[in-house]
């Protein structure tokens, strides 16, 4: 998948630094408690989004502060790797083996994760657009978690004397290794690193006795404890040093904050269960209280917590779940609501924009797309970032939203409709297929292929578009069974090209089989 910047995008970076600038309304900021930061004025005016198709399903995805994404598709046995800049989708690749995943992506555009080499040993890695994927220094059977913006790695590499143990590592820029606080009882692993080089994640003390860890610039480990329960971990941490993590008890996850005067300080009742989401530099914690309901039924209530606040219910619209998934600087958080509980299609992508005041109701951000394409629907938001773009699950894979209206010069496309909406088809069966696609020059003309990769006979899709807005149709007909990807990519004049595809389960026998067999029993 390919997005090439024309004469359409020339005010994108503009729009990269300093989106929906003009929609924001200088009103009077909410008041804080004592010893509070001040924080950016409340959104007064509905703030417009533009979409950008980034690629299919994503497994993982990682938002930087210049809006650039990187992020996973396909099953996590075999996933592909993709880096966007902001202007076009570009490929990973790997260190000679068949296996990569992203884990982590700092402000300078430098992915980190783990890939197999030629030899199939898994490798820490990092990648720039520039130099393209390097393997980092040290042992095998490394994993790189996470890179601040000094270009400081964190993650594990095998452990002295060990086949299957990794030890927390830093990676320093020049090269240098450290490895992290003592040698654990057999796991450790750094997660998260802040831009003074302070790591957190966990260690296992004793056998089977894991706990949530800080190690300091130097690599002094600095053990948080368990808070009287079973085991602990920390996954979090902000530029001043302050932790978010979990710690289990009776088989219950309870958020914590640690920081290094006040020690560790519980989030929510001790009696309860909760999932910590995400921890600002404000000291702001989200996340999600599990209500049970009675028998094997839950939904979650997701809030917002300060230590000298306490916690605060997020509204969620008389939706009987909701989630909260990210925060950015200037407390705006995204997640989803869910309409009919267990039902993934029922849910719809929300935004918070400030749980202290009165204009917390959640945002369907479905309602503020610019120029859409019909049938893309955003079910869950899943990172923002202080300039407000949001990446966000829809019907058509992985998306960005980009406040105001400058995307980039590729059409928007939508879902793919047709078929059942489990994507069950039965051998024989002809299905039309129909895909909506926009795009911002209303003058534009496109192109449109599109292909089943069953090997049975292919037509060509037809499309229609009218000022910049068309749709592409496929009739295919099923001759074998198997699981197969409907794929369709829309191309304009300049070459700017977007594509989307849909998985579909199909089963009987193959039309040969069944016309052999009917003829079998009906030789007359």
């Amino acid at each position: 998948m390919t997005f090439t910047l024309s004469h359409k995008a020339r005010l994108r970076w503009a729009g990269l630094l300093v989106p929906a600038v003009a929609a924001l309304c200088a009103s009077a900021a909410p008041a804080n408690a004592a010893g509070e930061p001040a924080y950016a004025p409340a959104q007064a005016r509905a703030v417009e989004y533009s979409v950008i198709n980034l690629g299919s399903d994503a497994s993982i995805s990682v938002l930087n502060q210049r809006g650039e994404v990187a992020f996973a598709t396909g099953s996590s046995d075999a996933p592909s790797n993709w880096f966007f800049d902001g202007g076009r989708v570009h490929a990973l690749g790997s260190l000679g083996g068949s296996y990569t995943f992203v884990k982590g992506l700092n402000n300078r555009g430098v992915v980190v994760g783990q890939s197999q080499d030629g030899l199939s040993d898994y490798r820490a890695f990092s990648w720039t657009v520039a130099s393209g994927m390097r393997a980092l220094p040290g042992p095998t059977l490394a994993d790189a978690n996470a890179i601040n913006n000094r270009n400081q790695v964190v993650g594990a590499v095998r452990a002295d004397g060990q086949m299957f143990y990794t030890r927390a590592n830093r990676w320093d820029p020049d090269g240098t290794l450290t490895r992290l606080g003592p040698p654990p009882a057999r796991l450790s692993a750094a997660v998260a690193i802040n831009d003074s080089g302070v790591s957190v994640g966990d260690a296992e003390v004793q056998f089977q006795d894991s706990r949530a860890m800080v190690w300091d610039a130097a690599g002094k480990a600095t053990d948080l404890g368990k808070f009287g329960g079973s085991q602990s971990t920390a996954r979090h941490i902000n530029a001043s040093g302050q932790v978010l993590g979990t710690y289990y008890k009776d088989g219950r996850g309870i958020g914590f904050l640690w920081t290094r005067t006040g020690g560790m300080v519980r989030i929510g009742p001790d009696a309860g269960e909760q999932y910590v989401t995400a921890l600002n530099d404000n000291g702001e914690v989200t996340g999600n209280n599990r209500i049970v309901d009675g028998g094997a039924a839950y939904r979650y209530s997701p809030f917002i917590w300060t230590l000298r606040r306490g916690m605060r219910p997020l509204l969620i619209a008389g939706a009987p779940d909701g989630r909260v998934q990210a925060l950015n600087n200037r407390r705006q958080m995204v997640g989803y609501l869910e309409r009919t509980l267990e039902d993934a299609r029922s849910r719809r992508a929300v935004l918070w924009n400030d749980a202290w005041t009165d204009a917390a109701n959640p945002v369907d951000l479905n309602t503020r797309l610019h120029r859409a394409p019909a049938g893309l629907v955003l079910y869950s938001a899943k990172a923002i970032n202080d300039n407000g773009a949001i990446v966000a699950d829809s019907s058509a894979g992985l998306v960005l939203l980009r406040p105001g209206r400058i995307g980039t010069a590729a059409p928007v496309l939508g879902a793919i409709a047709g078929a059942a909406a489990d994507g069950a088809v039965t051998t024989g069966d002809t299905v039309d297929f129909t895909v909506n696609f926009a795009d911002s020059a209303p003058a534009e003309s496109h192109l449109a292929s599109a292909s089943v990769n069953d090997g049975c006979p292919q037509a060509a899709p037809s499309l229609r578009e009218r000022r910049g807005l068309g749709d592409v149709s496929l009739r295919h007909t099923f001759c074998r069974p198997g699981a197969f990807t409907v794929l369709v990519k829309v191309t304009d004049r300049a070459g700017n090209a977007t594509q989307v595809q849909r998985l579909l389960s199909v089963t009987g026998p193959s039309v040969a089989a069944r016309t052999a067999k009917k003829a079998t029993q009906d030789p007359g």
